[in-house]
């Protein structure tokens, strides 16, 4: 029997859409975790000194992009064309760049700005670069059925909900105190997000899986 292990911080975060996708699949998987101290320990044992990780059968695989499809294709969720699987990568990545901006501003950059600049930085990130992209997000989904692909259930769809909450975790940690509840605001992602998370074997997780800050 294959084994699998997601190794990550004590979070939620880049590596629950990893941890959705094995629990959509049923299969069991060892969910290492570890505080960010000792980090600098495991960096050199990590591919590309980068986590999140999936390991199988012992061999350690990096970035959430690569392994999400990876498994997305095992679970069938991966699209059944070529055109399809393009479509579920090109909003995945522009998904990932999105995240990737928020933590460049709310947390890894904030001692880096001075304040006035830094206030500026936040206040386009609410008021401008999140909701220019979940509103074309939010179009995407309206014009595909409900989900961002054709219609149908792919492996992006459980990629962006699992990311839907870590906004919040990103001011949180920030120590911003805003309203980061942006995804419920947008009727097409509420309902994606709510559809995802009513799949049973993900609704199990969700339900028994750590409490943390994102």
């Amino acid at each position: 029997m294959t084994s699998y292990k997601v190794h990550y911080f004590d979070f939620r975060a880049r590596a629950e859409a990893i941890r959705f996708l094995l629990s959509y699949g049923g299969v069991n998987f060892d969910d290492i975790r570890f505080e960010e101290d000792v980090w600098p320990k495991i960096k050199p044992t990590m591919p590309f000194g980068k986590v999140p990780v999936l390991e199988v059968d012992g061999e350690k695989y990096s970035h959430t992009i690569a392994i999400c499809n990876f498994l997305g294709e095992k679970f069938n969720l991966a699209g059944s064309n070529e055109i399809e699987k393009m479509q579920i990568q090109t909003a995945a990545l522009f998904i990932y760049d999105l995240i990737g901006k928020c933590e460049d501003i709310t947390y890894y950059y904030k001692d880096a700005f001075g304040k006035e600049h830094y206030e500026k930085e936040v206040n386009k990130l609410i008021n401008d670069i999140i909701p220019t992209a979940l509103t074309l997000f939010d179009g995407i989904v309206a014009d595909n059925n409900g989900y961002f692909v054709n219609g149908k259930l792919t492996w992006v769809d459980l990629y962006f909900t699992s990311l839907s909450e870590y906004f919040q975790g990103l001011f949180t940690w920030a120590e911003l105190k805003h309203d980061a509840n942006f995804v419920d605001k947008y009727e097409n992602l509420k309902s994606l997000k709510d559809k995802v998370l009513a799949i049973e074997k993900i609704k199990n997780w969700v339900e028994k899986r750590p409490v943390t800050i994102a």
